[in-house]
C-alpha cells in the first residue's frame, strides 16, 4: 500500500449517495402512508355499506311480516338500544346504527293485493343511499 492510499481509496458512501437514498426512502414511505390511509377509508365505507344493507333488510322484513302496507312514503331512523325502538319509526339496529336513517316507499301495482316496496338506507348526514332494496308484498288472505 502506498502512502495515503488507505484514506482516499476506501470504499464507502458519499454524502450525495446517502441523500439520494434518504430521499427515495422518504418518497416511498409517504406513498405507503397514503395507500394505508386510503385502505382505512375504503374499509370504513365497506362497513357502512354492509351495515346499511342489513338495516334495509330489517325494514323489509318488518314490512313483510306486518300489516299490508299503505301506499305512500314513510321514514325513520335506527337506535343502538333495543328499548328505544318502536318498530314503526325507529328500529333497533345494534351498534353503530344510530347514524343511519331509512325511507320506505310503497307503490301500487296492477294487482290490488300486491304492493311494490322500496326501502333505502343512508347516513343521516348524507343524501346518497348506501343500500336500496325493492320487494313485492302481497296481502295475506285468510
Amino acid at each position: 500500500m502506498k502512502r495515503g492510499e488507505g484514506v482516499t481509496g476506501s470504499r464507502g458512501f458519499t454524502l450525495l449517495e446517502v441523500l439520494i437514498a434518504v430521499t427515495l426512502l422518504g418518497v416511498a414511505m409517504v406513498s405507503l402512508l397514503g395507500l394505508h390511509a386510503r385502505n382505512i377509508r375504503l374499509t370504513a365505507e365497506a362497513q357502512d355499506l354492509t351495515l346499511a344493507g342489513m338495516l334495509a333488510s330489517q325494514v323489509i322484513t318488518a314490512t313483510r311480516t306486518g300489516a299490508f302496507p299503505d301506499l305512500g312514503t314513510q321514514d325513520g331512523d335506527f337506535s343502538e338500544r333495543a328499548k328505544d325502538a318502536d318498530t314503526h319509526d325507529t328500529f333497533y339496529g345494534g351498534a353503530d346504527s344510530a347514524g343511519f336513517v331509512w325511507k320506505r316507499e310503497v307503490l301500487p301495482t296492477a294487482l290490488d293485493s300486491l304492493r311494490q316496496v322500496r326501502v333505502s338506507v343512508s347516513r343521516r348526514d348524507q343524501p346518497r343511499a348506501l343500500a336500496e332494496l325493492w320487494v313485492a308484498v302481497s296481502q295475506h288472505r285468510p
